[in-house]
């Protein structure tokens, strides 16, 4: 099959994935942005360029894959023009949506289509995150419970300078459920019979909460524990527990192993060349995307990221009026 690949945005995400896409050197590859300024970035990694009406690159490009990497609010609709256009291969950047309808729409316009849509958490695409699931299954051992952090640092307080007003609103689906998925993807989501999630506070820029704490068992009965401050200091982080072992994310990249009976954090080393060459795991998440094989079992469906955009919703409780943990 000839795969030609268009990247719709040039920005950080849309740069990361065009140098990723050059060196897998795909039959044609170019990108897209509204306006000439952006040209560089394609065309520093030898790739074409178009900017102006996407209607009219996708027109004069034909692509058969396409990776959207747009500003946030504009996720959705342009992967509805895509889908419209005729392309059915997509792999659209996190979360896809910022609300529960607007992923009803687009999930209704893929199924109608039969295109392959999947989104683009490339964090389960790290060296350090693919190394834990090897070491924990040749020790022939599984996840017993999971604790994770998701603190923002935002040290503007106007918040995340450069998002939409609608984006910044609804953060935690924006951007934390990074670190979210990254935890709780070999264990299951919360099961909403056996769990507590609750919230506090509020920033001028993020009305629905600053403190986010929850527990309980996932849909697979593993016990999980979160906590996140972002009126605070902090980083993202979370931790896999074994019957001999614990494993740290901090930051997410690194892999630490703390063994029974001991206190001590052992770095483990890691091969990860690619995560250290291109923005980690973009590298391998597009190969799996353009290319398939048996990496492609770690690309997230439309069905997941939406279930995720659920969790989510629910996390920051954006679906009701404004009320704290006391209730009210």
């Amino acid at each position: 099959m000839t795969v030609r690949c268009l990247v719709i945005g040039a920005g950080k995400m849309g740069s990361a994935h065009l140098q990723a896409l050059a060196a897998l050197k795909p039959d044609a590859l170019a990108g897209w942005a509204p306006s000439e300024r952006r040209r560089e970035a394609a065309e520093s990694v030898g790739a074409g360029f178009f900017h102006g009406p996407l209607a009219a690159a996708l027109d004069a490009f034909q692509p058969t894959h396409v990776v959207v990497a747009s500003p946030v609010e504009t996720l959705t609709p342009i992967s509805m023009q895509v889908i419209a256009a005729g392309v059915r291969h997509l792999l659209v950047e996190k979360p896809v949506a910022l609300n529960g309808a607007e992923g009803a729409t687009l999930a209704a316009a893929v199924e109608a289509s039969g295109a392959h849509l999947y989104v683009g958490y490339n964090r389960r695409f790290y060296t350090s995150i693919r190394t834990a699931l090897r070491l924990i299954a040749e020790a022939g051992e599984e996840i017993g419970s999971v604790a994770f952090e998701f603190n923002e640092v935002v040290p503007d307080p106007a918040g995340p300078l450069g998002h939409a007003p609608s984006v910044r609103e609804r953060w935690l689906l924006a951007n934390s459920l990074h670190v979210i998925d990254s935890a709780l993807f070999p264990v299951g989501h919360p099961d909403p019979l056996c769990s507590s999630l609750a919230r506090s506070g509020a920033l001028a820029w993020h009305p629905a909460g600053s403190v986010f704490v929850g527990s309980g068992l996932t849909v697979g009965g593993k016990p999980f524990a979160y906590h996140a401050n972002w009126a605070a200091p902090g980083r993202w982080g979370f931790e896999w527990m074994t019957p001999s072992a614990r494993y740290v994310f901090r930051p997410l990249e690194k892999l630490a192993v703390m063994r029974r009976g001991s206190f001590n954090l052992e770095d483990v080393p890691l091969d990860d060349e690619l995560d250290r060459r291109f923005k980690p795991g973009v590298y391998l998440q597009n190969r799996a995307f353009l290319f398939g094989g048996e990496e492609a079992v770690g690309l997230v469906s439309l069905e997941h990221a939406l279930s995720l955009v659920r969790l989510g919703e629910a996390m920051a409780d954006y679906c009701s009026p404004q009320r704290d943990m006391r209730g009210g």
